[in-house]
């Protein structure tokens, strides 16, 4: 009887999974730093990246810079989505270490 109940278990997990997966890869941030734009999804891909015209005026130095902090941002935003999305699909289960 246990085992059974495990695998029950198991089954909802693995659907909850799909469907975590499926809500994170949907779930799109877009930020805007100093110009530059980057569409990044709650599983920290990135979706689409926007330079402005006068990007390429900049010193190399400059352009690492801006685009390192635009990176650090977009990345911060995607994890809280992320922290969202699986607060959501993940509340009602008990997973030991989880909760």
């Amino acid at each position: 009887m246990e085992l059974f109940k495990m695998a029950k278990e198991a089954m909802s997990l693995r659907s909850k999974a799909k469907e975590m997966e499926k809500a994170l890869k949907a779930r799109v941030v877009d930020i805007d730093y100093k110009g530059i734009k980057i569409s990044m999804n709650a599983k920290n891909e990135i979706v689409s990246l926007k330079l402005p015209e006068d990007f390429a005026d900049k010193s190399v130095k400059d352009m690492e810079k801006i685009m390192f902090s635009a990176f650090e941002n977009a990345i911060k935003e995607a994890q809280r989505a992320m922290a969202e999305e699986s607060k959501k699909l993940m509340g009602g289960l008990n997973i030991p270490g989880l909760n």
